[in-house]
């Protein structure tokens, strides 16, 4: 769970639209007011056409402001609109908005800006007719009317959108029907007279913003279209017109003179009408796809970088690295999975931690002085809740920092590299004892070699005493020498088989069928098995199992393992031999299996690991020399063989010697 800024959280000086309403209803009312109390403080005296020309531009002033400050609203204060609205979790996992999608919240947006359109035109309707009646009676209704298809319609755009079926010929189809709605409101509260007639300006700027650029002129075109037809309708008497008492008015012949019926001003308010609505959709096009441009740019460079991103992540994947980076304050800032899953579950205040990046780790070094460190850092196994898959020893990390420097030369970050050596120093570890070992058989075959010689004298001098001389001796002389005879003959058979272990064996081999050295070695241990209740079960086959080997070396192998097996069962149980042939599985050449089964105690995985190592025994002090596997293994390998071993705690122990089937009548070792 990698940690990343930039959340999809809405700045904090974006405005919904329920609090641009009341900002963009308080500056037009601001404009009327203020426009009220200087006319009837200043200019009541003036002409009634510049009144008229005052009041057009009044309302002009009103729209214009009012379109603005909420296309700025939009733009810039509100939640995104021309940029898709995703975050950075779902741009990482391909969860983008579709156009679908996109279209959807442009139509949501609409719908709930008409309800606000809705709510301040149904205002402006009861107080202008019921209130101050600035309208005649008559219009009552007609608009009424007009705002109820309004409702009807918003709630069918709102219908469709729950059923999802939406399209940009919907929006479209809004504008359109919003602008002959406006007409016809228009037509019933003063026409051209009206202030607030200039408004189609705000359509054309939505439809700028979320239609193409020829659906915004074609806006523009319906919207001017309207007005005109509007205009002329009334000019020529084909429509009438409803006198808005707002709109200062000139008595001519003891009738009043409208101005929207005075064919000059009716031309000018269309020919104005209609250029401003064509250079607003020129403008709002112009700046919407410059925006849509950069739009499109921004997703480009955010699909390369998210690409560039993920390579690098795979990449850190595939070799098993952990990467991590963070800020000055050593606040975490990004990292990749392979770090979560090593250290993303450890307590904040565990030691792992503080060596990692605490107030006196390297990481908090290199963001001082700049330098890259490398310590290792070293995981007991007692933290398996902690981390996934750690073995019983733990596990070893080497964790590199290095500094990450901003363009004007600044420490901003520092990066973290994470490896698992552990198999690395495990690896090491035993190369490092195999050398010992190796420099440790040497000298114990040189030791061996050179204790050997005086302890064959020591044995024979003290059997020749207790042989010629017995009656010459003491009881407790002959006790005393019968003790120095078996501790001698002891230190020579461990002599021997530091020998044996440390040399290669120069016994003549030959052909000879192995279960003859197998049963010679039963036999010799079958007088203990029958001592220790121990059932022995000869099941070698009946046809012989040739191999080329030497059979003193053979038994010796056998009696180890068979000895091994009955102290494993000093209580009782069942020594099994049996023995199967079957192709080698790497080189395919037939080998001759023998296996040797217990019901013993069994070996603990710990214990397996070690059985074959020269010196290990598990047996009490002075039983056992711990060699007897280890010179077994050596004499099996020197055949080409080898030793399996399966054993679980209580179950018993199963040992399978391997030996690879050969017809060579007689090989002499090279060093025979």
């Amino acid at each position: 769970m990698a940690i990343r800024n930039g959340l999809n959280r809405r700045p904090a000086h974006q405005m919904p639209f329920v609090q641009m309403a009341p900002v963009a209803i308080a500056i037009v009312v601001m404009i009327f007011v203020s426009y009220e109390v200087v006319e009837r403080i200043w200019l009541h005296e003036l002409d009634m056409q510049v009144l008229h020309i005052q009041h057009w531009i009044r309302g002009l002033v009103a729209a214009g402001v009012t379109a603005m400050l909420v296309g700025w609203l939009i733009l810039y204060r509100s939640q995104p609109l021309l940029v898709t609205a995703f975050s950075p979790a779902q741009w990482e996992t391909g969860l983008r908005l579709s156009e679908t999608d996109r279209i959807t919240t442009y139509a949501r947006w609409f719908i709930q800006l008409r309800w606000i359109a809705i709510v301040v035109a149904t205002s402006l309707i009861v107080g202008t007719v019921q209130v101050f009646e600035l309208l005649p009676e008559v219009v009552w209704w007609p608009l009424v009317v007009t705002m109820a298809v309004l409702v009807i319609l918003n709630l069918g755009y709102m219908i469709l959108l729950r059923r999802r079926f939406v399209s940009t010929a919907m929006l479209a189809f809004q504008a359109y029907a919003d602008l002959l709605c406006l007409t016809v409101l228009l037509h019933f509260s003063g026409s051209l007279e009206n202030p607030l007639a200039p408004l189609m300006l705000f359509h054309v700027i939505i439809a700028g913003i979320i239609l193409s650029r020829h659906q915004c002129y074609t806006v523009a075109v319906v919207g001017g279209a309207l007005f005109a037809v509007l205009a002329l309708a009334e000019l020529l008497n084909i429509l009438p017109h409803y006198t808005l008492q707002i709109f200062p008015h000139l008595e001519q012949d003891g009738e009043i003179a409208h101005a929207s019926l005075e064919p000059v001003y009716v031309v000018v308010q269309v020919a104005l009408h209609c250029s401003i609505l064509l250079l607003t959709a020129f403008f709002v096009t112009t700046l919407s796809e410059q925006l849509r441009r950069g739009e499109r740019q921004i997703k480009q460079y955010a699909e390369r970088i998210l690409t560039e991103r993920q390579l690098l992540e795979q990449s850190l994947e595939t070799t098993g690295t952990g990467l991590s980076v963070w800020d000055q304050q050593l606040a975490p800032f990004w990292h990749n999975l392979q770090w979560d899953t090593w250290f993303g579950d450890i307590p904040t205040e565990s030691a792992v931690l503080k060596e990692i990046h605490g107030p006196d780790s390297s990481a908090r070094k290199t963001v001082d002085d700049g330098q890259v460190r490398a310590v290792e850092i070293n995981v007991n196994g007692d933290m398996t809740s902690v981390l996934q898959e750690i073995t019983d020893d733990g596990r070893t990390f080497l964790i590199t920092t290095a500094p990450l420097v901003s363009p004007d030369g600044e420490i901003s970050h520092v990066a973290q590299l994470a490896q698992d050596i552990t198999e690395q120093k495990r690896t090491q570890a035993g190369l490092m004892r195999a050398g010992k070992l190796a420099a440790v058989g040497e000298l114990a075959g040189e030791v061996a070699h050179e204790v050997n010689n005086p302890i064959a004298i020591i044995s024979a001098k003290s059997r020749l005493l207790l042989t010629n001389h017995r009656n010459d001796i003491s009881d407790k002389v002959a006790e005393e020498l019968t003790k120095i005879t078996e501790m001698a003959d002891r230190i020579a058979r461990i002599t021997q088989g530091l020998l044996s272990y440390s040399r290669p064996s120069a016994a003549i081999r030959a052909q000879l069928d192995i279960r003859i050295p197998i049963r010679r070695a039963l036999s010799l241990v079958e007088h203990r098995a029958h001592t220790s209740s121990t059932t022995v079960e000869d099941l070698l086959p009946e046809g012989p199992l040739i191999v080329v080997a030497n059979a003193d070396e053979l038994e010796q192998i056998f009696l180890n393992l068979f000895l091994n097996s009955l102290d494993a069962m000093n209580q009782g149980g069942r020594l099994t031999v049996s023995a199967t042939t079957a192709p080698n599985e790497t080189s395919n050449i037939p080998e001759h299996s023998i296996l040797v089964e217990d019901t013993g105690s069994g070996i603990s995985q710990e214990v397996q690991q070690k059985v074959f190592e020269p010196f290990f025994t598990t047996k009490a002090e002075g039983t056992g020399t711990g060699l007897g596997l280890s010179i077994c293994l050596g004499l099996v390998r020197s055949h080409g063989g080898s030793i399996d071993l399966v054993s679980e705690p209580g179950q018993g122990t199963l040992m399978t010697v391997k030996l690879p089937e050969e017809s060579t009548e007689t090989i002499v070792n090279e060093n025979g």
